[in-house]
């Protein structure tokens, strides 16, 4: 009864604004609206509206009747680790900064999805909060490329750069859309038509932001995406996969210009035009290996930069996630974060296998949330991708995974919990019933949560 009366409570009108205020601080987080508009800067408009959100989403987490979610243990274990780390460490004023600014700060994003996303209804408002603010982003990456406000030269490239100080760097703004791409495979097809123009505008702009920010980082973490989504694909489906990249290659390579290419070749040549970023990286590698060999136990959280000063007289952190956890955590912060990427992955799993016979009936509520689960897979694959080259370990990425996977989980315990008390209940024209009508789907649903009534 304790559950029912939950699961009503999140459709009331009280739970939908924090869907709306989550929705609102997803947006202004991705762009940084503080920096956009001086009024809302001046004002700390995100600390404010994160500050209100943390406190209430997590005294609405401590008053939950419900049990656990499948990922509270990893949560907990990599959280510990990171805190543990934060005091043991050979440079506290870098280790403490790390640990409040980026980790604790970013970790709130999985206590507000956790926290007020329940239902299929939230969970299409907060996902598409997330894909309009990073077509907003991307589409100013686009602009920025034809009017080349936003093109400098770098590595001896002419490289895009994002709009925000956060996605400056073309690294990270390549990253950023790279993370698009998931989101674009696996929602375009249950799209309504307004939707599928808004996906397909996204993944021009997206293929844009990889392409000419020149990063070999974006490069690579795509055409490991790609091998993914072919590997994920039945047999007969491989081979039209193949057919479709070969046709795509072959149209698009002489749209691209020749020093981007160069730029990708350099991947596997190691011949640059100008500067020695491979070289400097395989020496970041072998400073990498030879701290751990020094310091078997760790350095500390963002501690490796000091570390490998006072070593070897270079500054650079490690640009890899791998070596960042093994320097500054040790086998412990590897053991700790792959812990919790191993829940992330089985829990999504075993939720896509719960919706598959629902969505072999045509329910096609239950064919988003599997297909979005299906998205937070391959945005987790592409962060791990990307961390071949990327310092990830304290960034919002994995709280962002963590947060999208509880709320699915609830979203998917509770179908299962109302499907069970319709069986039970001889009062069908009362029951709740999922829509069945695709063309009803899109991201957002007739009733607040999600579902239609029969009448």
């Amino acid at each position: 009864m304790r559950d029912i009366l939950v699961n009503k409570s999140l459709n009331s009108s009280h739970s939908r604004l924090f869907v709306y205020l989550v929705c609102v601080y997803i947006i202004v987080w991705y762009m940084q609206i503080g920096n956009r508009w001086e009024l809302l800067g001046a004002i700390r408009f995100e600390f404010l509206l994160g500050a209100f959100l943390s406190a209430t989403g997590i005294l609405a987490l401590i008053r939950d009747p419900r049990p656990s979610s499948p990922l509270k243990a990893p949560v907990l274990v990599f959280f510990l680790v990171v805190f543990f780390y934060t005091f043991i460490t050979y440079d506290f004023d870098a280790s403490w900064k790390t640990f409040y600014e980026n980790f604790v700060k970013f970790s709130m994003l999985a206590v507000f999805l956790s926290a007020f996303v329940r239902n299929s209804w939230a969970l299409k408002m907060t996902i598409g909060a997330f894909l309009l603010a990073m077509l907003k982003i991307t589409s100013e990456g686009f602009i920025g490329l034809v009017n080349g406000g936003l093109v400098w030269e770098s590595q001896g490239v002419p490289r895009l750069h994002g709009s925000t100080l956060m996605y400056r760097h073309p690294n990270s703004f390549s990253g950023l859309a790279v993370g698009c791409i998931p989101f674009i495979y696996y929602l375009f097809p249950i799209a309504n038509k307004l939707q599928k123009a808004a996906l397909a505008a996204l993944l021009i702009f997206s293929a844009v932001v990889i392409i000419f920010t020149g990063s070999r980082t974006g490069y690579v973490a795509t055409g490991l995406l790609i091998f993914y989504f072919w590997w994920e694909k039945p047999g007969s489906g491989k081979v039209k996969y193949i057919l479709l990249g070969t046709i795509g290659i072959l149209v698009s390579l002489p749209l691209i210009p020749q020093e981007y290419i160069g730029r990708f070749i350099s991947i596997f040549t190691l011949e640059e035009a100008e500067g020695s970023s491979a070289e400097a990286r395989i020496t970041i590698i072998k400073d990498a290996l030879q701290v751990f060999v020094n310091y078997p136990w760790g350095v500390g959280v963002g501690a490796f930069p000091e570390v490998r000063m006072s070593m070897f007289g270079r500054f650079q952190d490690t640009h890899n996630l791998y070596l960042e956890l093994l320097t500054n955590m040790s086998i412990f912060g590897l053991f700790a974060f792959f812990f919790l990427i191993y829940r992330i992955l089985k829990t999504n799993a075993a939720l896509q296998r719960k919706l598959l016979p629902l969505v072999s009936e045509g329910d096609s509520q239950c064919e988003f949330l599997h297909q979005l689960s299906k998205a937070i897979v391959g945005f987790v694959l592409a962060r791990l991708f990307l961390g071949l080259f990327g310092m990830d370990t304290y960034e919002i990425y994995w709280w962002f995974a963590v947060g999208f996977t509880i709320a699915l989980y609830r979203t998917v315990e509770s179908i299962r919990t109302e499907d069970a008390l319709s069986e039970n209940s001889k009062l069908e024209t009362d029951a709740p019933v999922r829509v069945k009508d695709k063309s009803q789907l899109g991201f957002f649903p007739n009733g607040a949560d999600g579902y239609s009534r029969r009448r």
